[in-house]
């Protein structure tokens, strides 16, 4: 209770700041699947920049999106670890992950790895809160968190770093963006926008669990990663531009299981997200785009005899059309999804089926009459062995005056069974439903330059839930209501930029007691009743320093046991050097708090890091 008060009485006094200049109204692209400003877009949405990853005391992508994202997370270990995030109450799988416009998804077991994503390789981070199938399809009823990668502009930046830090852990990164030919903007002729960085890291590690654990090993944990990632976009004239990107991540990462020894609980992994496009006007009220992708996520395990390849690959043609009254979008999708490799397609582990296809219609109208915007979506999806899913949403908003905006929202989501629901060979039930789900929001956000504030209260119901039955079966038996409010503001006061972040929520499940067919009621694992971030940066001369404190209420684990609350405090310093030069530190978890965010599992200590880098700002 003190931590919800604590809460309130700081994001209170951030709002209460007086606004000074920093404009806030960015360009965004996933909430509308197009270029808008973010005060117009009608949805809740966060942005991470690239700034505020290079000033950030994260670890790792899960890290990031806890402290800058405010959203909750589990991790089982330090960084590389696997790890699940809950956006308004719903888990991993139930959270779109895109890296550039194309699906990082596991087809196994749902959701994306984010874990194996290296920061350096990101330039900024869109986090759209509330269902969002009707845009994207499958798998976006908590929301959509969209990647992406490094792209280049202007004159030639080359970029490096090096560092060291706590428990061995060291980390380099090198590259170079801009662009040649002439200026003049996107799609003119003989302009060539480029971008390629590759970077490795890596540490010792510590012990990840607790001697409580059935998994502890007594044993550091370590990971090693490296990472390239490219991209260039070639104006054609006309306002038309072609180009593709490419990011592949790849290591090996030691972990603690309950059925491995310390030798044999190793794994190594890739992670490939490409793609690419052509786009431009056909006329000068029709804007259109073509793109065609893919993801990729490869293990293997030194344990054990399984090493699966899974694929996304998608292929996405869309429509912009401005017309007398409003604007129209519209166009298709084609996902096709794979499963093969060792222990996939022979031996023991023969799975009932490795490809399935969904194709994808989708539509929406946008319109602004005086004080008032419109948004209307609707989608179809057909799913192979699944069967077709509607989904739909309506989103208004009323502009008080150019600082305030109301808004309202209503919409729908689905998530399709994924590969081991519908074919394990463990424990298959091809007779599953996709869960649904329907959300509301009401909030009231004010922008003005630097200065934000933004109340949300939400409300979703998801039916037909799929959970393990006694004998391992998937089964649709849950459903799950979570409500709530969620507060935002940020504020400069002279050298001192402000941030909050907070959530109060009810995330409850129901389900079916299979011997007694009574409705059982009760919290849902791993996600608190309330959680909540704030941060500070500010400027001292030339010297740049933050803080971040993040509060995290007591939750359950999925076997009952309680995981307690806990506040992290992390810090950072950026000190220029001249030409180009700066020193930079973290320190991460200041009072070497003992915590977990899944039971067993210990997060990293107390954390010092520190480097030198140019050309990455200061």
């Amino acid at each position: 209770m003190k931590s919800v008060l604590s809460s309130a009485a700081l994001a209170a006094a951030v709002v209460a700041c007086p606004a000074h200049a920093q404009n806030l109204d960015q360009v965004v692209v996933t909430a509308n699947r197009g270029e808008r400003p973010i005060g117009e877009t009608l949805a809740d949405v966060t942005v991470i920049d690239r700034d505020a990853i290079d000033r950030s005391a994260a670890a790792g992508l899960p890290e990031l999106l806890r402290a800058y994202g405010a959203l909750e997370i589990s991790q089982n270990g330090g960084p590389g670890a696997v790890s699940g995030l809950f956006l308004r109450g719903t888990r991993t799988s139930q959270t779109l992950i895109l890296v550039d416009g194309v699906r990082l998804e596991n087809p196994s077991s749902g959701g994306g790895n984010l874990e194996y994503l290296p920061l350096s390789a990101i330039d900024r981070i869109e986090i759209v809160r509330g269902p969002a199938s009707a845009m994207y399809g499958s798998g976006a009823i908590g929301g959509v968190i969209q990647i992406f990668t490094r792209t280049g502009d202007g004159a030639a930046k080359p970029f490096a770093s090096v560092g060291i830090g706590s428990r061995s852990t060291w980390q380099a990164q090198a590259g170079v963006s801009g662009s040649t030919g002439p200026s003049g903007g996107a799609g003119r002729a003989g302009t060539t926008r480029y971008a390629l960085s590759v970077g490795a890291e890596g540490t010792q590690g510590y012990e990840a669990t607790r001697p409580v654990s059935p998994a502890y090993q007594n044993d550091r944990d370590g990971n090693l990663r490296r990472h390239v990632n490219a991209s260039l976009v070639q104006g054609l004239g006309g306002g038309w531009e072609a180009g593709g990107s490419l990011m592949i991540a790849e290591g090996r990462v030691q972990y603690d299981d309950a059925f491995s020894t310390p030798e044999s609980a190793r794994m190594a992994y890739r992670t490939s997200a490409a793609n690419g496009f052509v786009r431009g006007r056909v006329q000068a009220d029709w804007s259109t785009e073509l793109r065609v992708g893919r993801t990729g996520i490869d293990y293997t395990f030194s344990g054990f005899s399984y090493a699966p390849r899974m694929s996304s690959q998608t292929v996405t043609w869309q429509n912009t059309v401005a017309l007398p009254v409003g604007r129209l979008q519209f166009g298709v999708d084609h996902l096709r999804q794979r499963i093969e490799g060792e222990g996939v397609t022979r031996g023991n582990f023969v799975v009932l089926r490795s490809v399935r296809n969904t194709d994808s219609i989708f539509g929406a109208y946008e319109l602004t009459q005086g004080a008032h915007l419109l948004r209307v979506m609707l989608r179809q999806d057909r799913i192979e062995t699944v069967g077709s899913e509607p989904t739909g949403g309506v989103s208004w908003g009323y502009r008080i005056d150019p600082k305030w905006l109301v808004r309202a929202s209503y919409a729908s989501a689905f998530r399709a069974p994924t590969f081991d629901d519908l074919y394990s060979p463990f424990g298959a039930n091809p007779a599953l439903r996709p869960e649904k789900s329907r959300g509301l929001d009401l909030a009231l956000e004010r922008r003005s330059g630097g200065s934000l504030f933004k109340a949300t209260a939400f409300a979703s119901r998801i039916r037909d839930a799929i959970e393990l039955d006694a004998s391992f079966v998937p089964q649709n038996v849950d459903s799950a209501r979570v409500h709530g409010v969620s507060v935002e503001a940020r504020e400069r006061i002279g050298p001192v930029a402000l941030r909050a972040q907070a959530t109060w929520q009810d995330p409850r499940g129901e389900r079916i007691d299979a011997a007694t067919g009574a409705t059982v009621t009760g919290p849902l694992s791993r996600r608190a009743r309330h959680h909540a971030v704030f941060g500070a940066d500010w400027h001292t001369g030339p010297v740049r320093m933050g803080a971040t404190w993040v509060l995290q209420g007591a939750r359950f684990d999925t076997d009952g046991n309680r995981i307690a609350g806990y506040g992290v405090l992390d810090l950072n310093a950026v000190v220029p050097l001249g030409q180009g030069w700066d020193l930079f530190g973290r320190l991460g978890n200041v009072t070497d708090r003992r915590y977990e965010t899944a039971w067993g599992y210990n997060m990293p200590p107390r954390t010092l890091f520190v480097g030198v880098r140019y050309g990455m700002g200061g």
